[in-house]
């Protein structure tokens, strides 16, 4: 019991920063109406920002080990999609919202969530390994996961979004000296910018989340919110802490395993609404999705993190 006390605390700071954006929303501080344009600032400048800092000042560089971490992030999104499809089969849901349930559930709250709870766990050095292991997420994402969700011609155009150049511009960067070329005035102004990112990333999900809530409304048969606790709180976490447990992992990548078990333990992904919107899919089916995995989680999270700790060497 105490464990579990402790890691609840310690992953309670992101959870305080949705609080009090969710309050901001509720009181008419941070309205509606600023949600696009600081989307867009924390998306195309905070995040970024924070992904380059990291990157440059960390060891990382485009090598082996890179690669294969953004391959356990590409093939943990697919394990993701091919649970919910399996799961939409099961309770045999309705055609009209069924790919948006497929992916919705199929994706973790990866990033804004995910890196404060693993800091928080863990040390700043597991910071660029979550942004490495990102890159084959957001690959995934918006590969696979917009073929699912609108059943066109697969398509590469998604791929070449800010988060992901960061990473590659960051990386070649690196790769011919890195921050030694950078004058400290800018770097504390990039370390500055960065530092922004969480925080107010968290804060706009929070405000978003406040939002959904207010028009939530459960499905027909409950069908929706049971398939997506099944898929995101028990099914993709008892795998992946399986794999963390047994699976082989090579010796140059051992810190992968604190990686997997911070993003085995995290709920579905609220970005994943932004997405569904923009390509007509089912805006209700997103909202239930995501709702009823953030709720849970609030118990499970740490539940599921504290056993991937236990099994970790």
């Amino acid at each position: 019991m105490d464990g579990f006390v402790s890691i609840f605390y310690s992953i309670l700071p992101p959870f305080i920063l949705l609080g009090i954006g969710g309050f901001a929303r509720g009181v008419g501080w941070l309205k509606a109406e600023a949600d696009s344009s600081l989307s867009m600032i924390t998306v195309r400048v905070l995040y970024p920002f924070f992904i380059v800092f990291h990157i440059l000042d960390s060891g990382a560089r485009f090598d082996l080990q890179t690669i294969t971490i953004s391959c356990f992030g590409f093939i943990s999104i697919l394990i993701g999609f091919c649970l919910s499809w399996l799961i939409s089969k099961f309770l045999k849901m309705d055609e009209s919202n069924v790919r948006t349930f497929r992916f919705c559930s199929g994706i973790f709250n990866y990033g804004f969530i995910a890196i404060p709870v693993a800091v928080a766990l863990f040390d700043e050095g597991i910071v660029v390994k979550i942004i490495l292991f990102n890159l084959g997420v957001e690959i995934a994402i918006w590969t696979v996961g917009i073929l699912i969700l609108t059943s066109k011609t697969f398509s590469l155009k998604g791929i070449l979004n800010p988060p992901a150049v960061s990473v590659i511009v960051a990386l070649v960067f690196q790769s011919i000296g890195g921050k030694v070329f950078i004058p400290s005035y800018i770097w504390n102004v990039i370390e500055s910018v960065a530092m922004c990112s969480i925080p107010i990333g968290l804060m706009l999900i929070g405000a978003s989340f406040y939002q959904l809530m207010r028009s939530f409304r459960f499905s027909s048969g409950f069908k929706i919110e049971m398939g997506a606790i099944l898929v995101r709180n028990f099914l993709f976490p008892m795998i992946v802490l399986f794999y963390v447990c047994y699976g082989f992992i090579p010796d140059f990548l051992l810190d992968i395993r604190k990686v997997l078990v911070v993003q085995a333990a995290m709920p579905a992904g609220i970005f994943a609404v932004v997405i569904v919107g923009n390509y007509s899919g089912d805006n209700e089916t997103a909202m239930r999705s995501i709702i009823v995995t953030m709720v849970v989680s609030i118990i499970t999270l740490p539940l599921w993190i504290m056993y991937g700790i236990y099994l970790l060497p």
